[in-house]
């Protein structure tokens, strides 16, 4: 982190300002009306505070309705639904108002702390805006692609598409905010992303500081899960919006769930089917956003229902149990750490976030002590996780083959959580252990939490990377330049053959799919210009390629600036078969002019 990034940001709020502002109306709409049927559910039972966070954790839910609702009424009622919206804006201002009266008496720090913590996020997430030329990898111009039909087309974009494997959610939020903002799709995108992925941490707070009765342990969590490791914000450069979405709404379905269980018998029967239905719409939200967290779901309630009964059993055979979890997610750990495929899972916790690792691992020891119930919980969680990527899912899905529980990404970008929800409870054992006897004369004010708060902020600040990796980004300036330029030299009937590679993110050694490799996979989504997947790795100097050319009529190549991408010195190499059209730097266009 620098001041640079601090400038870069606050250059994205000059340029993008519209939709950044319509963005944060939504947010503040969301998390009022949130808060407003939960209020009406359990009356006085929380706090400012936790009402304040849980509204923030579920803004997604009513955002997402608002989306589907515009999407099924067709773009004809786009004029009434910028009415209705600033009526909703009117209604969330003034919901917000009535739930900043009579705040609780000490709650005013903490319900700023939120509010700045989510300010200053935001403020910092913005860096990477500033230097995306287009949101990152080939996954993006497919979520592009659909958000551009569901624009243009409505509910028909369901099946323009292959839309039966792609989750819809964050596809229809975004052109829900491309249509009543009249704003750019890739800068939508950009900005939505990171606004999702600043607001995601606040998700924790609640959960942890409920069940813990520790504000400084909601805290600590947040700040682990946002600074804590590079995940799960590096799934943005894998442009894995959907799932980031979906993962940012499951700490809020979790806990209304954890409620419903825990609050049944004391809510009336009329706030049992209030609570009841916001849970339901909840996990039908987050389920078609991406369609993984049902999996996730299954997993987190196994793990529950596992250690309901492991807390029954004697002191002995819990132990014994507990034992053999750990010894089983070392297995697991080892075993994937030597699988070619698997082995990045722990990067960011182990190579790269080993700091942080290391204290949440040391604060599970009071976590254990003080919170075992729950600690147990979030461990046998992990271990389910693990074992999830070798489950085969027996439904055979169109283009995806061998698929398992869940892949590779989706777990490395979702392990943050229990491992950010380990280190709450942790902080909040520690808390406990240093406040008995004579220990607490070492523990005042939460000073030991300020330091080792202090020291997650101090390893974020000098190792954090807030802009978008080189591993990810597929297209640059001068793709951009050359695609505009193709769009206004090409025919519209033209075909063009782009490099792709193929796709491995799960334990089977067999291969998913072909994907994008270069910028020529944003060819269709810009310009609508028919593309051929060809494989990078083409000898472009055998007449058997030239012959599979021709046999698919392909009439154009693109060599792409940035990924792996065709040979353009083997194209070049022969003019009577493939004639340049247009060169920039590291950038070619080829009209295959060889086929008779």
């Amino acid at each position: 982190m620098s001041y640079s990034a601090l400038l870069d940001s606050l250059s994205v709020i000059t340029e993008q300002w519209p939709i950044l502002f319509g963005i944060l109306v939504l947010i503040l709409l969301s998390q009022a009306l949130i808060s407003l049927i939960l209020r009406q559910i359990f009356g006085g039972q929380f706090t400012s505070n936790e009402y304040l966070a849980l509204g923030l954790a579920g803004w997604i839910l009513p955002a997402s309705l608002l989306s589907i609702l515009w999407m099924f009424l067709g773009s004809s009622s786009a004029g009434r639904f910028s009415l209705l919206f600033i009526v909703l804006v009117i209604l969330g201002v003034l919901f917000f108002i009535r739930l900043r009266t009579d705040p609780e008496a000490g709650s005013q720090p903490i319900r700023l702390f939120l509010v700045l913590f989510l300010s200053i996020s935001i403020l910092l997430r913005l860096a990477f805006v500033s230097k995306a030329i287009l949101p990152s990898y080939f996954d993006s111009a497919q979520h592009y692609l659909l958000i551009k039909y569901i624009v243009k087309q409505g509910p028909a974009a369901l099946f323009t598409v292959q839309a039966s494997y792609y989750h819809m959610g964050f596809h229809m939020l975004a052109a829900f905010l491309v249509s009543t903002l009249h704003a750019d799709i890739a800068q939508t995108m950009l900005i939505l992303g990171q606004v999702i992925l600043a607001a995601m941490p606040i998700s924790i707070f609640f959960p942890v500081s409920y069940m813990t009765k520790s504000n400084w342990a909601g805290i600590f969590s947040m700040l682990i899960s946002a600074w804590g490791w590079y995940m799960p914000a590096h799934a943005v450069d894998w442009g894995k919006y959907p799932a980031l979405m979906s993962i940012a709404l499951i700490p809020f379905v979790l806990s209304l769930a954890y409620l419903f269980v825990e609050q049944q018998a004391a809510l009336s029967a009329r706030r049992r089917w209030i609570l009841g239905s916001l849970l339901a719409i909840g996990l039908f939200i987050t389920v078609i956003t991406h369609s993984r967290s049902l999996f996730i779901f299954g997993i987190v309630g196994l793990a529950w229902m596992t250690t309901v009964w492991w807390q029954k059993r004697p002191r002995w055979q819990r132990a014994i149990i507990f034992f053999i979890i750990i010894i089983a997610i070392t297995l697991e750990v080892i075993f994937i750490q030597h699988e070619s495929v698997l082995g990045l899972l722990f990067d960011p916790y182990i190579h790269k976030g080993l700091l942080v690792t290391t204290l949440v691992l040391f604060l599970s020891i009071f976590a254990l002590k003080v919170h075992p119930q729950l600690t147990f919980a979030a461990i046998l969680a992990i271990c389910f996780l693990l074992a999830s990527l070798f489950i085969p899912i027996p439904v055979s899905i169109p283009g995806h083959n061998h698929l398992t529980l869940l892949d590779r990404p989706f777990v490395e970008m979702f392990l943050y959580l229990p491992m950010s929800f380990l280190g709450g409870l942790g902080l909040a054992g520690m808390e406990n252990f240093l406040g008995q006897g004579r220990i607490k004369l070492f523990y005042r004010n939460g000073i030991v939490s300020v330091l080792v708060s202090g020291l997650i902020l101090l390893n974020a600040f000098l190792t954090y990377d807030l802009y978008p990796s080189n591993c990810c980004v597929i297209a640059g300036n001068n793709d951009v330049a050359a695609i505009t330029r193709m769009d206004a030299q090409l025919p519209l009937n033209a075909r063009i053959g782009i490099a792709t590679t193929e796709l491995n993110v799960t334990a089977s050694e067999t291969f998913e799919g072909i994907v994008g490799s270069d910028a020529g996979i944003w060819i269709t989504p810009l310009i609508n210009r028919a593309t051929i997947p060809l494989p990078y790795e083409l000898d472009f100097d055998q007449t058997t390629t030239l012959n599979m050319l021709c046999q698919f009529s392909v009439s154009h190549l693109y060599v792409g600036e940035l990924g792996n991408t065709f040979n353009a010195a083997q194209l070049d190499g022969h003019p009577e078969w493939y004639r340049s059209l247009s060169a920039m730097p590291k950038v070619k266009v080829y009209q295959v002019v060889g086929c008779h």
